[in-house]
């Protein structure tokens, strides 16, 4: 148990998080390939691959349309013409509140 506003617990959470779960990088994610019989493929988190990517929740609210997406490998392109897609806006959601202003 801890409490951010009282800066209280904080960081043996943050220590344990970063002993106990894995980075992205070490953890070996897979799909698999309809076009040979689903074997499975290694996804590698590099944007040159071909796209992979798993849209989860669908959601219409006061925001309007969400759409969350996991993205393991390559970028999002239009599928019939083959161009890259424009994203209008990317947010970040915590709990039921939007962050759009992301500092990336």
């Amino acid at each position: 148990m801890g409490s951010a506003l009282g800066d209280t617990g904080v960081q043996p959470v943050l220590d344990a998080v970063c002993q106990f779960l894995p980075d992205p990088s070490e953890k070996a994610n897979t799909a698999l390939d309809r076009t040979r019989d689903e074997a499975p493929v290694s996804l590698v988190p590099y944007s040159k691959e071909p796209f992979v990517g798993l849209a989860f929740k669908l959601e219409e609210g006061r925001y309007g349309q969400l759409t969350y997406i996991r993205v393991y490998q390559g970028n999002i392109e239009n599928v019939r013409t083959g161009k890259k897609v424009k994203v209008a806006r990317l947010v970040r959601m915590h709990s039921n509140e939007m962050e759009v202003n992301i500092p990336w």
